[in-house]
This record gives C-alpha cells, structure tokens and sequence, in this order.
C-alpha cells in the first residue's frame, strides 16, 4: 500500500459498472419523482478496491475514489437535483434551506435533511452504490444519517477547519463527499490533514460562517500540541503544512472520519460554483441514544435561533 501521494491521490482501481437508469423502474413511477432509480445502482464494492480503500482510510483517516459515479449515474443524479430544488425547495421549512442571497432562490448554498423531504435522496441513502462503505470502513452496523447539498459560489469564503465529530458529538459516523462539477483550488476544494483522525476531538469555537458554526480554535497550535499523533512528514511541523489537496473531478467521491481535520478553501472563480452531495451515516448504536439525540437537537435549535435572529434563514 502505497502512502498518499503530494496532490493527495490515492491510486485505486475503479470498475464503472453503470445502471442503465431506463430499465429501473416504471415509467410512471420515474417520471413522477425517479424514485427507486438508485436502488439498481451498482454496489460500492465494484466501484473501488475494497481492501486498498480500507487500508487507506485506517492510515489517514480519509479516501479518494475518482469516477465513483458513471456518467449516466451523474445525469440522473443532476436532474433529480433540478426537480427537487424545483418541486420541493419550495415547500420545506426554512431549516432545510440556505441561500447566499436569502430572497434570491437561485442562491441555495446549502440544503439539510433531503432524504426526508424527497424519496428520491431517501433512496440514494440507501443504495447499494454508497450503503454499507460506512460499515466496512468503520467496522460497525452503520445507517444513513443525512443527505445534504452544498454548492460554494463565486467569491464565497473559505470555509473553517473543523471536525465533523464536533457537530456529531460522537465519533461513530463517517461524511462522504460527492463531486457534481470538478473541485479544484480555484473554485474551493477541499482539504483534509492525514492523521487527524487519530488526535480526537480537538479544541472549536465559534465560526460565522453560514452552515458551519464551529471551526478549530488555532490550526497551528493544536498540531503543535498533538504532533506525536501523527506520522510527521519531512520538513513538514504544522497541521496547516501537513494536509492536503483533494481537487477532484465530477462523479469522485471523498470520505473522512468525523475526527479528520478538513476545511474547504475560498472560491475564487467569477463564474463557477462548487456543488457536491454529502451523505452522513451513523453507527446503529448513535441512532438508538436518547441522551445523544437530546443534545444534538438541542444544538441544532440553538443554530437555527441564532441564524434566523441574524436574518440568514
């Protein structure tokens, strides 16, 4: 196993095998909404090399597949993405949606919680073509948490570095990220720190960027602090030096643990935004914890109270 390379590419094999999206369902059915269009999606396991991937994620906390998706496989995803902010944006609640722009609806930076506004993303929660990575890269029963959009758009500021595990509150749950249009240091790609996964929560405060209300207290300092957490690379001494590019092209999909350092860089494009699909899946066990649901959703109440009195949502 080969370690990460310098522009973050991690050589694995990838088998496109491509559902034909015409012979999935009724007609009718599809037309009405494409649902059930993902459930014959290939498996993950023929889309990457099971072992390679697992190896990966355990030595830096995070994976890279290009091509995840075929191109057939994207088409449909886009245009189920066009009905939805279409046909269902419209009628969710304000928590669900986010917009640059609040009162201008082609802005949606942000929505929450597709997979119970629409059975489409429902589905791809759980199509074979994503359900059960979660488990084979953390070793647990795993089931889908959420299913998110997020598109960065000209001159948006970069986004903070964090911990997924911050917003989680455990540590038992995976983010996969999913390209719809290619992400590179021009439009605000990401980039994730190898080895973070292995520090543990680290110290966030405040952040008053829109959607991402926590961001590490000092990127530097807690490197510093927990160096020998990691495998230090050669003239390398800072969290900041150490992470890494991810710039990948449409249809590849990222994965981090919830304890992985990552932050998304400024768009500094004037004409190209930056969408992707993020797809949470948590441990069975989170699910069933009261006491974790009571707090979580006492933190997301907070958020939203600050953000509709600032007037963002």
């Amino acid at each position: 196993m080969s370690p990460p390379q310098p522009n973050g590419t991690i050589h694995m094999s990838t088998n496109k095998m491509a559902a034909d999206p015409s012979t999935s369902e009724p007609v009718s059915k599809k037309a009405r909404t494409g649902e059930g269009l993902v459930s014959t999606w290939p498996k993950f396991t023929h889309r990457m090399d099971q072992d390679e991937v697992k190896t990966f994620f355990k030595e830096t906390g995070y994976i890279k597949v290009t091509d995840f998706l075929s191109e057939d496989e994207l088409t449909a995803l886009n245009r189920e993405l066009t009905r939805y902010r279409r046909d269902v944006v419209p009628n969710i609640a304000n928590k669900d949606v986010f917009y640059e722009e609040k009162d201008n609806p082609d802005t949606i930076i942000r929505l929450e919680r597709m997979q119970t506004n629409d059975n489409f993303f429902k589905d791809l929660g759980h199509s074979p073509a994503f359900n059960g990575l979660a488990d084979l890269l953390l070793g647990e029963d795993m089931e889908p948490n959420n299913v998110q959009f997020f598109s960065k758009p000209p001159g948006a500021k970069p986004t903070p570095p964090h911990q997924d595990g911050k917003y989680f509150m455990h540590d038992k749950g995976i983010t996969f990220w999913l390209a719809l249009d290619d992400a590179d240091e021009e439009n605000g790609c990401l980039y994730y720190v190898p080895g973070t996964h292995l520090m543990g929560e680290l110290q966030h405060e405040k952040s008053a960027a829109l959607g991402f209300s926590q961001g590490l207290a000092d990127y530097s300092a807690e490197m510093q602090e927990k160096e020998a957490c990691m495998a230090a690379k050669k003239g390398n001494t800072t969290m900041a030096e150490k992470e890494v590019c991810m710039a990948v092209k449409k249809g590849s999909l990222l994965g981090h643990h919830p304890y992985t350092v990552h932050r998304a860089g400024k768009n500094s494009s004037p004409t190209r935004w930056r969408p992707a699909l993020g797809l949470t899946y948590w441990a069975k066990s989170c699910q069933h914890d009261e006491e974790l649901k009571r707090r979580h959703k006492e933190y997301q109440q907070k958020l939203l109270e600050e953000l509709e009195n600032k007037g963002r949502i």
